[in-house]
């Protein structure tokens, strides 16, 4: 298996999410071939998951829920081999609202820094219409047209993300 993914060229996979679980429901399986195939990841969720649904009240409260998800996140990606975690701390439910401009800056910086081969995130409908995930794909889907321009910098991305 590791030959065949190192002669397809994919040795870094980089997964650009809103929320801790992304990295399970939308793409777990493909990093987990590939990492087994000794190719390096990179997982970021641009929020701690804090404002989502507490369905077992012993798990969290509203205060630690952020923590938990985060530490879900860490664990999930450890048990699919994703090397490398990092969870920003945007508003959760605020994505949408959030500076695209900024958006972008830190996802080009993840792409020029990591130079991955494969970047994975939502698709245009971001799953089902939530509006955090609908903001990652357009932010993640125009900076990946724009990243590997010499000519377009980290600090001035304007343009590059419309919602």
């Amino acid at each position: 298996m590791a030959n065949e993914t190192m002669e397809q060229g994919v040795r870094r996979l980089l997964g650009v999410f809103a929320h801790p679980d992304g990295e399970t429901f939308c793409a777990g399986g493909t990093f987990a071939k590939y990492t087994a195939a000794d190719a390096e990841a990179m997982f970021v969720s641009f929020t701690k998951g804090d404002a989502g649904q507490i369905r077992d009240a012993g798990t969290a409260t509203r205060k630690t829920l952020g923590g938990v998800r985060e530490r879900e996140l860490r664990g999930a990606c450890r048990a699919i081999g994703v090397q490398t975690v990092d969870c920003l701390d945007h508003k959760d439910g605020g994505l949408a609202d959030a500076d695209p401009d900024e958006l972008a800056r830190k996802i080009v910086r993840l792409i020029r820094t990591f130079r991955p081969d494969v970047v994975f995130t939502f698709g245009a409908e971001g799953a089902y219409g939530h509006p955090d995930h609908v903001a990652i794909s357009v932010a993640t889907t125009e900076t990946c047209k724009i990243a590997g321009d010499p000519q377009v910098s980290e600090s001035d991305s304007r343009g590059t993300c419309t919602t």
